[in-house]
């Protein structure tokens, strides 16, 4: 699992975590449990259009708006990866 920041509001990344996961389940055609620690390409297969639209079902579900031009998909491998950053990287609307 994919510990929080210490800048990062908790209750925030919690509730993106959860609408991470619910989203995705609809979106990915996989099994097994989507955990923090899934990788979006390789285990889910998430690519930039399944990102982009996770990352627009997200702001909408959780009521933010994600910073995207800081976004460096390298650097977000994982489900717990993203939700820090997200939780880090956005504002209320």
């Amino acid at each position: 699992m994919t510990a929080p920041d210490a800048q990062v509001d908790v209750e925030l990344r919690r509730r993106v975590v959860e609408a991470m996961t619910t989203v995705l389940r609809r979106l990915v055609e996989y099994d097994g449990p989507i955990t923090e620690d899934a990788d979006l390409a390789d285990e889910l297969g998430v690519g930039s259009a399944l990102g982009l639209e996770l990352l627009l079902e997200v702001e909408e579900r959780v009521g933010v708006q994600i910073d995207v031009e800081r976004l460096r998909p390298d650097e977000l491998r994982t489900v717990g990866q993203l939700a820090t950053f997200i939780a880090g990287h956005s504002r209320p609307w």
